[in-house]
């Protein structure tokens, strides 16, 4: 993405490269959320104008939501203050259309004892245990670096989601969605979150095993790690906006 983006902004800026991403995802996941800074725009294009221009530019895949200027010095990844996750799950009759953005599963998991597990992961833990790329063992270098494996998580709840693509023909089913906001996230650490929060759900481990992942510290221990195609990256937030209040779920159609 981070390609594509530059290569069609290198006409507009006359640079190359430039460009400083709030969040690096992992191949597969999605995002409708991400915030790049670019350096050197050109004064001549309005906000409106330079997305027109951009997206004139771009694959079918990748588009401009919106631009906006910020005072110089602006930077996307060191001035977010939180970023925010979904990640959704489908249970039930298979559906094709959507392969690629939820995690479709058979069986329908048990959702109050899902949440109780997510809330135990609120506020600032040790998240070692639900690091990926090597990062969450004891001898990793991210252990000793300023900040380690730790981490503030803002917001993080399970509830049930419509089949926003449509209700004809959708089968019986359940949707999911965990919503995770936090200070900053490690390698693959909401994936393995929704791994955790899966084994609890199909009634393998019971609520209290996320307390028992965050004291183990370690990700040898750890759950197993979702899929990428379920995630996507949701919103960014900076200055003194924070994480919208966690009040309006749709209903669940069908099933």
């Amino acid at each position: 993405m981070q390609s594509e983006l530059e290569t069609a902004l290198e006409p507009l800026t006359g640079r190359a490269g430039g460009t400083e991403f709030a969040g690096r995802t992992d191949r597969g996941v999605h995002a409708i959320g991400q915030v790049v800074s670019v350096s050197a725009a050109p004064s001549t294009l309005t906000e409106a104008r330079m997305q027109r221009a951009v997206n004139a530019r771009l694959p079918a895949d990748l588009s401009v939501v919106g631009v906006r200027r910020r005072p110089v010095g602006f930077h996307a990844r060191f001035d977010a203050r939180w970023r925010e996750y979904r990640f959704r799950i489908w249970c039930g009759t298979p559906q094709p259309l959507v392969s690629h953005l939820v995690w479709q599963r058979a069986r329908r998991l048990d959702l109050p004892a899902m949440d109780t597990a997510a809330t135990a992961l609120l506020g600032q833990h040790d998240f070692a245990t639900f690091a990926g790329g090597g990062e969450g063992v004891p001898w990793s270098s991210r252990r000793s670096s300023e900040r380690g494996t730790t981490r503030t998580v803002l917001t993080c709840a399970v509830r049930t989601v419509s089949p926003w693509w449509g209700v004809a023909s959708v089968g019986e089913g359940i949707g999911y969605e965990l919503r995770v906001a936090a200070d900053g996230f490690l390698p693959r650490m909401v994936r393995a979150i929704v791994g955790a929060l899966v084994e609890v759900g199909r009634g393998a481990r019971p609520a209290g095993w996320t307390n028992d992942l965050l004291a183990a510290s370690d990700r040898r221990l750890g759950p197993p790690t979702a899929p990428a195609h379920g995630l996507v990256l949701w919103r960014v937030g900076y200055d003194d906006d924070e994480p919208e209040p966690d009040k309006i779920w749709p209903a669940v159609i069908g099933g």
